[in-house]
């Protein structure tokens, strides 16, 4: 093989390389959309939406983090209120704040870092009281780690009280009881408002309009149909349900109609898609307007993005030789 002909493949190869990153590129899901406000919210600032579910309750929002729209809950009694979830972004104390003076209990739907938020700057935050947790635990503090967090260096918890799975929180003139919920992560939980007919699922259940993500090994199609089951006959259509991620007040008929959906892709009825995203490839299952996505490699979302830095690495670090060998043949 003569230089001109070395030139002519190294440029092919070039082109090639090139043509699968962008085509990769172009490919990718643009997660970045506009979405409505849900009736009754209103801007406070160019982060978040707030608005009162009924008179004791508030949804604090955040619209414009890409595809997650995450929602926060503001839960009020007569003597202290339970903030669910702390979201994306910033610290929501601050507008907590101006909206009540009660004692704030910070309680999380589970651990990932969508939802916890400035965790470390809440003013008392409860934990479900779960063995797994507790190992990581030492005086109160809980050190966590990439698989609960999804973060390579999470913030160390400070736990000011273990909440036991079904214990009921007496906020003053209602009460709220938390529920173990295993199946998204397994630390899940979800809370309960028999008085004012409300379920706050978390990622468990969310917005028909935004994809359900199972992100992660613990991730337990089983235990959610179970659950979802369990929900069904345990409660009726004057339930609404106040998922974390887009608009809350879902109602009854729909999350029997995720049921189905869930049930569906468990028994194989919904042949899945591939697609590519920012993230990497995923199998996307779709039906009836619910969407469920699935990492087709890695295991988890962290997995994925590990894989995907390896190739990512590979492909360029073979770019740059190529360019120094051509450079180098030019010279001589």
């Amino acid at each position: 093989m003569n230089k001109t002909q070395i030139i002519v493949m190294n440029k092919k190869l070039l082109l090639i390389i090139s043509s699968i990153i962008l085509l990769l590129s172009s490919c990718a899901k643009d997660e970045d959309f506009s979405y409505p406000l849900w009736q009754g919210a209103e801007w406070i600032d160019d982060t978040y939406a707030v608005g009162q579910i009924d008179a004791q309750t508030y949804a604090i929002s955040e619209p414009k983090v890409n595809w997650y729209y995450n929602t926060s809950y503001l839960i009020l009694g007569a003597d202290k209120a339970i903030l669910f979830d702390t979201g994306f972004t910033g610290n929501l104390l601050p507008i907590v704040k101006k909206i009540t003076d009660l004692p704030i209990i910070t309680l999380y739907s589970h651990l990932h870092l969508d939802h916890t938020a400035h965790i470390d700057k809440q003013e008392s935050v409860w934990m479900i009281d779960l063995p797994y947790l507790r190992d990581k635990e030492k005086n109160n503090i809980l050190d966590l780690g990439f698989d609960e967090t999804l973060q390579m260096n999470p913030d160390k918890i400070r736990v000011a009280k273990w909440i036991k799975p079904n214990e009921i929180i007496d906020l003053g003139s209602r009460e709220i009881q938390v529920v173990s919920n295993p199946g998204h992560t397994p630390e899940s939980i979800y809370l309960v408002d028999k008085k004012y007919k409300q379920l706050f699922t978390g990622d468990f259940f969310y917005d028909s309009l935004l994809d359900y993500v199972g992100v992660q090994r613990g991730f337990d199609l089983g235990q959610v149909i179970n659950r979802c089951d369990r929900i069904i006959s345990e409660y009726n259509e004057g339930y609404v349900f106040n998922g974390s991620h887009g608009t809350p007040r879902q109602s009854f008929e729909t999350f029997k109609q995720y049921t189905q959906f869930m049930k569906n892709v468990r028994d194989g009825s919904i042949e899945p898609k591939i697609i590519i995203t920012k993230v990497g490839v995923q199998n996307l299952y779709e039906q009836d307007g619910m969407r469920l996505v699935k990492m087709l490699y890695g295991g988890d979302v962290g997995g994925q993005l590990a894989i995907n830095m390896v190739i990512g690495v590979f492909l360029l670090s073979l770019l740059i030789f190529l360019i120094v060998r051509t450079f180098k043949k030019r010279q001589k």
